[in-house]
């Protein structure tokens, strides 16, 4: 019996400590509801990307309309053109205590008030021109990563789709290929993980309309 202890033990700890690697699977991830995408990045011009019927223009320094939060950290935006669209696309950081006074998903209760946010407004369609959409994302913890959390939110007046962060095409306790996923009424119906090889799905049933707005909070995440 001691024998065995000290065989297996071990093998025990050893399988607590390592990292592994954790297989995705939902009807989202399959090579036909990948989109490309390219990027464009060269010594004379501006970084551009690419991914489905999508392209951005490159990023500009600043915003162009005002906003509520008070000191934003590296502010910019660019549009996003494709599906006949045009759609302006600003982005900014801030920390939690800015959101104090807004109505947030419970995931944001217990937020800490120097949290990292990522907080981008994103422009009507052409259908929906004066139907502007906000998105708010939280800077993840490992933990949570693990577990595929609710890590931020994208809104307009009308409608609303949860976002979510996982580490699932990494390893475990890591902030390794962070993927954010888009829910609508509970499906997964788009996700992106950026970084050095970015990658993009999107749920062949999406209409246009809702492509056209989940394409624009994508390329704020690649851009």
């Amino acid at each position: 019996m001691r024998y065995l202890l000290a065989i297996i033990l071990p093998l025990l700890l050893w399988s607590c400590s390592t990292s592994k690697n954790i297989t995705v699977s939902n009807d989202l991830y399959t090579k036909e509801q990948e989109w490309p995408v390219t990027v464009k990045d060269g010594w004379l011009t501006a970084k551009t990307i690419t991914f489905g019927p999508y392209t951005t223009t490159p990023r500009k320094n600043g915003l162009t309309e005002p906003t509520f939060i008070k000191s934003p950290k590296d502010p910019f935006s660019f549009f996003v053109d494709g599906n006949g669209e045009h759609i302006l696309v600003q982005t900014l950081g801030t920390t939690a205590v800015a959101f104090t006074s807004r109505n947030l998903p419970a995931a944001f209760n217990t937020l800490a008030p120097n949290t990292a946010i990522r907080y981008t407004m994103i422009n009507g369609t052409s259908q929906h021109p004066l139907n502007k959409w906000e998105m708010i994302v939280k800077a993840a913890h490992y933990l949570e990563l693990n577990s595929n959390k609710t890590a931020g939110v994208l809104r307009s007046s009308e409608r609303e789709f949860r976002i979510s962060a996982h580490n699932h095409f990494g390893k475990v306790n890591s902030y390794e290929n962070i993927c954010y996923e888009f829910y609508s009424n509970g499906k997964l119906i788009a996700a992106v993980m950026p970084g050095e090889h970015p990658k993009v799905w999107m749920n062949k049933n999406v209409d246009t309309e809702t492509s056209n707005i989940l394409g624009a909070a994508i390329a704020a995440f690649l851009l």
